[in-house]
């Protein structure tokens, strides 16, 4: 990713930078490891399927060790599993992890002055000569791929193990054997790669990074062309892909994994001769992109987990850090101001427990500290980020936002956040959730969006449901699918609402310096069930005086459901929390059920669902 002149330029302000300096040093001590045990590079292409990684027993992910092939331990358990199919799914991670360690092994050769090192790095690129054509392009699921099991991650190993490669013959440190052997991986990865276009899938954003890093391999202008100006290229997946408000059309999940796949395009294309960024407007419009996952963020600055996301996801994640530090050092404090206060609040957030990340497995396999500093990252940093971070002269404290091409409204005050998701249903990773309500306050998430859980999983389909979410239903059926539309929105300084509507439902949330009113309602030329689900993320009860019998609803992941009878009428009121604050749910309107529904995803309990339910051609809950 960078030419011997820029390799030179470098060294100089790794040497004038104490930032950059402790990175390459903390660079150098995680690559002792590497110089010293064995590097398994797997003999067999990923697999996926619905047990390979899953523990039998709670259903848990393994959890991936680069230095255990045959033995996986379960996140949740314990305990240990051995096997074929588990190994394969070992492999997927493995293969990211080796080229990541080329790169990073290349990275360390160069730059602190190690030979061991380049030697290594130069072993993991041969070792994929023979075996990437050994291995079969069939049983793939998405494309076609010798390695993996979907051409995206193809890709991604693609832009690790050609940016070892760029380093390894910058520095003359490849041969003409070395130099032929990848040439032939290059030229058959271009040909799976280029003949499976994703559009604008997410996943074509890593497409067009890969296909770009064999342009600059090549020095092919043709290719390089075709890829970043073409309809699903780099430039179309900027301008496009990332909507007027900067949030990919996909939801945050997506975002983060696009905008990562696209700096690391945008790097590969600055080699190519194409530098996107010396247009304004592309900057300004790639600053945008950047900081929309920070106006929607969770006040524990994880992701809202909307569509198909991950539950709980720390934006202080190494891989998203590094977005924001290759977004700050190549725009600026000039075009974009808000990144350097924004990396500074997630740098002193306390470090939350690694996850497995297709685009960065860095961190697999060590312990991490407390918190996270600039010389935690990874060897893309040092290539790409700024010598300095400035301190910020005021904390980061993002306001309410409302983003129309999400359709999405946040009303912040306070540590409390609201949010109602409006706008299109996000594609085929969008749920059945429109009008879904979202609330955290005093540092609690109360009413969170489930995500989606595994994608080989039986519950995937209860995730996605309606029923799911905190959001309306008619007729005992989750949502068709279609776009909601934000009717109004105002944020103030005490009070802020907003009115969404999808089909013949509309719900409006107003929010208060002590409470948040929410009213769903639906009016019809016929008679309609409305159904308001509630799922509170703490212990609950209904403390208003009644009584529970059995009942019925119509949802294969929903048990031991009851109707409650009070025993006077009026409001029902539910209270969540216990030892500490407390959620007071009141509801106007209709008859109360509760059942016992999936808890969120990477946990075995089960939750309390309580859900409201009426029926008429004009119906309102509050």
């Amino acid at each position: 990713m960078v030419t011997a002149e820029e390799i030179e330029a470098r060294k100089e302000a790794i040497e004038a930078s104490d930032d950059l300096r402790g990175l390459l040093e903390r660079l150098t001590v995680r690559a002792e490891p590497l110089l010293t045990r064995r590097i398994v590079i797997p003999e067999v292409k990923a697999l996926l399927s619905a047990d390979g990684g899953v523990c039998p027993r709670d259903q848990a992910p393994l959890l991936f060790d680069p230095w255990s092939p045959d033995r996986h331990v379960c996140s949740l358990c314990g305990e240990s599993y051995g096997g074929e199919r588990h190994h394969a799914n070992w492999a997927r991670a493995q293969h990211l992890w080796v080229a990541e360690r080329a790169a990073h092994l290349a990275t360390v050769g160069i730059f602190a002055g190690r030979a061991d090192a380049v030697a290594k790095a130069r072993e993991l690129v041969r070792g994929y000569y023979d075996l990437y054509f050994a291995l079969p392009n069939r049983d793939n699921v998405l494309g076609p791929t010798r390695l993996f099991f979907s051409t995206y991650l193809e890709s991604l190993w693609m832009t690790s193990y050609f940016a070892a490669a760029v380093v390894l013959r910058e520095m003359g440190t490849l041969d003409d054997s070395d130099i032929n052997a990848i040439n032939l991986i290059a030229d058959e990865a271009a040909n799976l790669i280029g003949e499976f276009n994703e559009g604008m899938s997410n996943r074509q954003t890593w497409n067009n990074a890969a296909l770009t890093a064999l342009a600059v391999w090549f020095g092919d202008d043709e290719l390089a062309r075709d890829t970043i100006e073409g309809p699903t290229g780099l430039l179309a997946h900027l301008t496009d892909g990332f909507g007027p408000d900067g949030m990919w059309f996909e939801g945050e999940n997506y975002h983060l994994f696009a905008i990562r796949g696209l700096l690391v395009g945008l790097g590969w294309a600055r080699i190519a001769g194409a530098d996107l960024l010396q247009n304004p407007a592309l900057a300004a419009h790639l600053s945008a992109a950047l900081l929309a996952p920070a106006r929607t963020a969770l006040p524990d600055l994880t992701y809202p987990a909307r569509k198909d996301s991950r539950y709980g996801v720390s934006l202080s994640h190494p891989a998203y850090l590094e977005c924001w530090e290759t977004g700050y050092a190549w725009l600026g404090e000039s075009v974009s101001p808000d990144l350097a206060p924004w990396l500074q609040a997630l740098y002193a957030r306390p470090v939350t427990p690694a996850i497995t990340y297709d685009a960065y497995l860095h961190e697999a396999g060590e312990t991490v500290g407390t918190h996270r500093s600039r010389s935690d990252l990874s060897w893309w940093a040092l290539l790409t980020m700024a010598p300095e971070l400035p301190a910020a002269d005021t904390p980061w404290e993002p306001g309410s936002a409302f983003l129309p091409g999400q359709g999405l409204a946040v009303l912040r005050h306070g540590v409390r956040y609201v949010s109602l998701e409006c706008g299109r249903s996000g594609g085929g990773h969008g749920h059945a959730d429109r009008l879904h309500l979202t609330l955290h306050d005093d540092g609690v998430h109360w009413l969170p969006d489930p995500a989606a859980g595994s994608y080989v999983a039986r519950d995937l389909f209860w995730y996605r449901s309606t029923l799911a979410h905190n959001a309306p239903r008619l007729d005992a059926e989750s949502q068709p699918a279609g776009d909601a539309r934000c009717l109004a929105y105002e944020a103030g300084n005490s009070w802020s609402w907003v009115a969404g509507r999808f089909g013949d439902m509309t719900r409006y949330v107003v929010t208060g310096p002590h409470w948040i009113l929410a009213v769903t309602e639906v009016e019809s030329q016929t008679h309609r069930t409305l159904e308001v689900p509630w799922h509170p993320n703490a212990p609950s009860t209904v403390t208003t005086p009644g009584t529970w019998q059995p009942a019925e609803l119509a949802d294969e992941f929903v048990t031991n459901v009851e109707l409650f009878t009070p025993a006077a009428p009026g409001p029902l009121t539910i209270e969540a929390g216990a030892d500490g604050p407390t959620l007071r749910l009141v509801c106007l309107g209709g008859t109360l059920l509760r059942g016992s529904t999936p808890g969120l995803p990477g946990s075995t309990a089960r939750q309390t669902m309580y859900l409201q339910r009426g029926e008429g051609p004009f119906i309102r809950f509050v």
